[in-house]
């Protein structure tokens, strides 16, 4: 007997080494509704040229072949398609391919080949920010951990996806989150906690009222109950369970023959057997009917320790060893191992053999999901590291936009500051050569004024002394020659006479004007004009009025300089600020005072700001010849400066 239990052992070691070979390289024997129809016309089916819509046809084609369970068709499609993918860097449609595949394995039970390929999908929908995505991802993930016992990794992706799902509402998704939390406490035997989240699964559920969904969440708080010894409150949720549609057993008979099974335990663990065996039997039917191997396993064990409470030992026997049998043959090792407890309990001369097989078995069990933690530890490790690196690289990548950010800023910063003190410098030169202009156009006046001044007073000395002297000795001569009594020579000396006294009485006027103390204008209007002209070559239009009736001879200099810097002042702050297209100066005198009012229609500003260093140099300029100053200006209306100074 003893070498027939290490016989089985052997097979069923060889068989789950095996399994992902065989599996991996499932022939197309077995098909879903007909698939093979389909897929044998979509071999000639033409797939398109274009790069995008070829993508999203080979992973339709892919998905097709993966429910066809055609392995060889489906793994050259599936590459196919994540290469096209990668090439058109199309992160939704490489999670998609990484999902299939994951489905693929789920199905054929590799585990954890399944779970890679939902982690790799995963990465990929949180990289684009489908955060329901990769919380399903993470559910199915949590579903594998929870099976090879790696109870914490599951709780930490069950947590992951509810935080991703919660912002969203997503309820439906909810609801699996906390049922599979239920579950996974109920395994730890964490009672409280589980219940916990079973009601929290509750209150997501009847907000979405998936009523088919009612059932499984009643038998699932009912099996809570059960471990913990409240078989009367487990019964009670059973038969909610069963209640909850009148048409279950037609519609789900894996939950209803669950639920049909599950109270009856209850029942019995309570001591009462009335009807438990006939519940325990109709459990067993539905589920073969339906081909519910698993399910049919646990039956079994129940009838059998229903019989060997019943001291019926060859019949309880009989179920156990079948209950085995088959375990062996669905390799649910779960299963198996609580068969072999069984039949050391029921077949108690060989109960060595059992215990000793089942410790063999539980031991490789252990260093089998041993090993799967540790993929999925390395899996989650590298995820984490990943992730990490991630993070990392893009807060390199922020600090180093900000860094260049910063750096093209200041480079901006330090153009303009430049750009506008050239400006500055050249309008400075500009003001300078205009007041040296302006200097030199005065001192000239002044040398000029001073040389006629001396040209006059010389001409004067020389026509006075000179000219009139020789005319004054030539009329005495005249005179005397005036003596002779011929009346011609009377008549011509009278007449030379008098020539002579109508030109001494014009040099006489002459020399009179040139000693009067007359200024020679200097033409200040000419440079005002001068002035205006410079700015013409700017971007708008002047329009120059002048009182030409204005002495300028009689302004002081003073006031005729700073009226000229405070023209080109508002002049160079139109041309830099106000983006204007027409000015309008206009220069008169009334009464007793210079009037200078510059108006424009530029883009204007707030009077209540602080005014700029432009404004204020006008403000100072005014104040020191005592001429008031007023600068009116509204947003998108315009500014007008007015300038009224004493003369």
């Amino acid at each position: 007997m003893r070498i027939y239990n290490l016989f089985i052992i052997f097979i069923l070691l060889l068989l789950n080494s095996c399994k992902q070979e065989q599996k991996a390289n499932n022939d197309t024997s077995k098909f879903e509704n007909g698939n093979i129809k389909e897929l044998q016309t979509k071999k000639a089916f033409r797939i398109s040229d274009t790069d995008s819509l070829k993508k999203e046809e080979l992973l339709k084609l892919s998905y097709k072949y993966m429910r066809a369970q055609d392995s060889v068709q489906f793994f050259s499609v599936n590459k196919k398609a994540r290469k096209l993918s990668e090439k058109l860097r199309d992160t939704n449609a490489i999670a998609a391919s990484y999902w299939d595949l994951g489905q693929y394995y789920y199905k054929k039970d590799i585990r954890d080949s399944a779970y890679y390929y939902f982690n790799e999908a995963k990465k990929n929908y949180i990289k684009i920010g489908d955060q329901s995505n990769a919380a399903r991802l993470l559910l199915n993930m949590s579903v594998i951990q929870k099976d090879f016992k790696d109870y914490t990794g599951s709780e930490v992706a069950l947590t992951e996806a509810i935080q991703l799902l919660e912002p969203s509402k997503n309820h439906k998704q909810l609801y699996g989150a906390y049922n599979n939390l239920g579950i996974l406490f109920k395994e730890l035997e964490e009672f409280d906690r589980s219940l916990y989240y079973y009601n929290k699964a509750l209150n997501y559920l009847q907000k979405v009222q998936t009523k088919n969904k009612f059932p499984s969440l009643w038998n699932n708080i009912g099996n809570v109950y059960l471990d913990k010894k409240d078989y009367k409150t487990a019964i009670s949720y059973f038969n909610k369970g069963l209640n909850e549609d009148d048409s279950l057993r037609f519609k789900d008979p894996k939950i209803y023959s669950m639920l049909i099974d599950n109270r009856a335990f209850a029942q019995w663990r309570t001591a009462d057997t009335s009807g438990v065996i006939e519940e325990y039997k109709s459990a067993f039917r539905i589920r073969k009917e339906n081909d519910i191997k698993a399910g049919m396993t646990i039956s079994q064990m129940r009838i059998a320790k229903y019989y060997l409470a019943k001291k019926d030992s060859s019949t309880a026997l009989s179920y156990a060893k079948d209950a085995r049998d088959l375990s062996i043959k669905i390799q649910a090792n779960e299963n198996y191992l609580s068969s072999l407890k069984l039949l050391s309990e029921i077949d108690v001369e060989n109960a060595l053999n059992y215990t000793q097989t089942y410790i063999q078995l539980n031991d490789s069990l252990q260093k089998e999901e041993r090993a799967v933690r540790n993929k999925f530890a390395r899996i989650r490790f590298e995820t984490d590291e990943y992730i990490s690196e991630t993070k990392k690289l893009n807060q390199r990548v922020i600090r180093i936009s900000i860094i260049a950010g910063i750096i093209i800023i200041i480079a901006i910063l330090l153009y303009i500051i430049k750009d506008q003190r050239s400006k500055n410098k050249l309008i400075q030169q500009k003001q300078q050569a205009n007041q040296e202009i302006y200097n030199l156009i005065l001192a000239q006046q002044k040398y000029y004024e001073e040389g006629r001044e001396r040209e006059k007073l010389h001409l004067s000395r020389e026509l006075h002394d000179g000219v009139l002297g020789k005319l004054f000795g030539l009329r005495l001569s005249l005179d005397i020659l005036n003596e002779e009594d011929s009346r011609e020579s009377k008549n011509n000396r009278k007449r030379y006479i008098n020539e002579i006294a109508t030109v001494a009485k014009e040099i006489r006027d002459i020399s009179h004007k040139l000693s009067e103390n007359n200024f020679v204008e200097v033409n200040f209007k000419v440079v005002l004009e001068e002035l205006i002209n410079q700015h013409k070559v700017y971007r708008f239009n002047i329009n120059f009025e002048i009182d030409n009736t204005i002495d300028w001879n009689k302004i002081s200099n003073n006031i005729k300089i700073h009226i000229y810097r405070i023209l080109q002042e508002a002049l160079a702050n139109i041309y830099k600020h106000a983006k204007a297209h027409h000015v309008k100066i206009s220069i008169f005198q009334k009464q007793h005072e210079l009037n200078v009012i510059i108006k424009d229609d530029g883009k204007g500003f707030d009077s209540n700001e602080t005014a700029g260093i432009g404004v204020k140099n006008m403000k100072s300029r005014s104040k020191s010849i005592g001429a008031a100053f007023s600068i009116v200006s509204k947003i998108n209306e315009g500014t007008t400066i007015s300038v009224s100074v004493k003369i």
